[in-house]
């Protein structure tokens, strides 16, 4: 069965609208409860971005839940601390009111399953469900009180760092749900803090991991060491060079693989999704380090790393897992992470690391409605073909966005004037189907 409202990051949308309409959180909270009872859930850790509209829909969401399971509010906080309490909470399941990167406009609903991890397709099925046979309650319950202590304990977690007094770092909030929490982990005289306070009106408009200009051009003014963007929610971490180059989040993996090998620790392999550049397999095969690749999301890593027994998982927009210390993406774990990594090294060796990315490009081609890609009998041949013909030195990810009807195309390649033809077989192929 096709997901109506769920993508790949719970459900997302313009706030205040349905579905995320304060009637539609009442009728949302209504189902949590009714599916959650059926799973043997009891409890429900609650948090929420500075969005304007998080806190109402959060109250909204609670009065739907009309005292169907025990509330744990842990207020405005990062994602992973939502679910990272989850997951230490016995029958429990998490859920964050937050559109993560996307403008403020916008919200979402981010579900966790008793493990901390985003939950599983057969439950949102079954959330769709009831929501959909759901009435708004009338009930007029209020948010109860914040929790501090489990806040205080994902902090204490993470561990902060105390960074030299010449080490200079400029950190982008984004406005967003790490502004109140950073400036706890990492502290230093030569730290420098973008992107705060939390603000709903000004989260993630002009700073954060994706509108980087601010922070890059700040670092170079500067001559920082290094550059730390989060995102809206606190789930992504991107880098930027003294130079001011970004450092996505495959280089992050890499630059945290080869630490932990230079730190004596033993790593049987690390998870990437489709959109990994093909770089980075190539220089973790340097290492002697297994490199396997899954579905776009953290949800699909995460799997992978349950079934290998692995630690260590990422995607280049920077969301990056260390499955020891949460079941999500974690900006903040990221940056405490790169930052002990980059003191490991000496101040001339400090960024002389990085793999060579393969060269790519991509492609968007917005869609009346999706389509199937096995019902698409052009742009398959196309795919047949190539590979064909470029085997393992050319790399092809065709994929419907996770939010919306968007076809993305991507060729990448070991050399750049290997991209541009298929890219156009590919186009040509998928209008063709598309009938655009």
């Amino acid at each position: 069965m096709a997901l109506k409202y769920f993508g790949t990051d719970g459900v997302r949308g313009p706030a205040l609208v349905s579905p995320l309409g304060l009637d539609d959180a009442r009728r949302w909270g209504k189902a949590w409860g009714q599916v959650a009872h059926l799973r043997g859930i009891h409890q429900l850790v609650l948090g929420w971005d500075p969005r304007n509209s998080s806190e109402p829909l959060a109250q909204a969401f609670i009065q739907g839940l009309d005292g169907a399971l025990e509330l744990c509010v842990l207020g405005m906080v990062p994602t992973p601390a939502v679910a990272w309490t989850t997951l230490h909470r016995p029958d429990a399941w998490g859920l964050m009111f937050s559109a993560s990167h996307n403008p403020p406009e916008d919200n979402g609903i981010k579900g966790f399953d008793g493990q901390g991890e985003k939950l599983v397709e057969a439950d949102e099925e079954a959330l769709e469900a009831a929501y959909e046979a759901a009435e708004a309650p009338s009930s007029h319950r209020p948010i109860p009180a914040i929790e501090p202590g489990p806040m205080a304990h994902y902090l204490e977690q993470v561990e902060g760092l105390e960074l030299p007094p010449e080490f200079k770092v400029i950190v982008d909030c984004a406005h967003g749900a790490t502004a109140p929490w950073a400036p706890r982990l990492i502290r230093g005289q030569g730290v420098e803090w973008l992107g705060v306070p939390a603000d709903g009106a000004r989260i993630n408009v002009g700073v954060g991991s994706t509108h980087m200009k601010s922070l890059q051009n700040r670092v170079k003014e500067s001559g920082a060491d290094v550059g730390i963007a989060f995102d809206g929610d606190g789930d992504r971490c991107l880098l930027v060079d003294p130079k001011g180059k970004i450092v996505d989040g495959d280089q992050i993996m890499w630059l945290m693989a080869q630490d932990l090998q230079q730190q004596g620790q033993a790593i049987p392999g690390v998870v990437g999704t489709l959109m990994s550049n093909g770089g980075l397999d190539e220089a973790l095969g340097t290492l002697g380090i297994p490199f396997v690749q899954t579905q776009v999301g953290d949800k699909f890593m995460l799997r992978e790393l349950a079934l290998r027994g692995w630690d260590l998982a990422a995607e280049s927009s920077g969301h990056v897992i260390q499955k020891h210390l949460g079941p999500s993406g974690d900006g903040l774990s990221t940056a405490i992470a790169c930052l002990k990594a980059l003191l490991h090294r000496t101040p001339q060796a400090r960024w002389a690391w990085r793999f060579r990315p393969w060269p790519l490009k991509l492609l968007n081609l917005v869609a009346p409605e999706r389509k199937e890609l096995e019902d698409c009998p052009r742009l398959q041949g196309v795919l047949a073909d190539l590979e064909q013909q470029h085997g393992h030195a050319l790399r092809v990810v065709v994929r419907w966005s996770g939010t919306e009807p968007k076809l993305r195309l991507m060729v990448e390649a070991r050399e750049a004037d290997a991209i541009e033809a298929p890219l156009h077989l590919l186009e040509s192929a998928a209008r063709s189907d598309l009938g655009l």
